[in-house]
């Protein structure tokens, strides 16, 4: 429908319409993989501490699974409130690395998108391109659905922002 609305107006205006794989260009380049790394950097960093957790709450259960039949009722609750508190711990420790690790792929993402919307108005602006779409679009849980169902390959600017990020990028470094 927004395509129906604007894409009148773009070509009135004399300009071209043109679209672009933002997932290919964030996979594709130099940034991206950059990002990518931080991101599984945080990840397994924080994997490992849960994966140590975790192996601590399962040798409780364990040893608690071979000493329950002998042990005296009262210990025997507490070691299941231990092992309870663990597991909670466990839990909420797994949520706020979820939480921080959304965040950080929060904040790089915009990061990342600021970097190519800036080399996507540089191509508009030297192509004389009026409006460019996304190739595809992503839909709450749905996964990808095509903003761009038919389009020539002439149109596709992915391979020039892959290689205009790429320049940038090692201009910085």
């Amino acid at each position: 429908v927004i395509l129906l609305v604007v894409a009148p107006a773009a070509f009135a205006a004399g300009g071209k319409i043109a679209f672009v794989d933002t997932q290919t260009v964030f996979d594709k380049t130099k940034v991206g993989k950059k990002y990518q790394g931080v991101l599984k950097e945080y990840f397994d960093s924080r994997k490992k501490i849960l994966d140590l957790d975790a192996d601590e709450i399962q040798k409780l259960r364990d040893d608690y699974g071979k000493q329950s039949a002998v042990l005296k009722p009262e210990i025997r609750k507490e070691k299941e409130e231990s092992i309870s508190r663990k597991i909670n711990e466990f839990e909420k420790k797994r949520s706020d690395f979820n939480n921080e690790l959304a965040k950080k792929n929060e904040e790089l993402s915009a990061e990342f998108n600021q970097e190519m919307v800036a080399i996507l108005k540089d191509l508009a602006k030297k192509e004389k391109i009026s409006l460019i779409l996304n190739r595809t679009i992503n839909v709450m849980s749905k996964g990808e659905v095509p903003a761009v169902l038919y389009g020539d390959e002439d149109l596709d600017l992915t391979e020039k922002v892959v290689v205009e990020l790429d320049k940038k990028f090692d201009a910085k470094k």
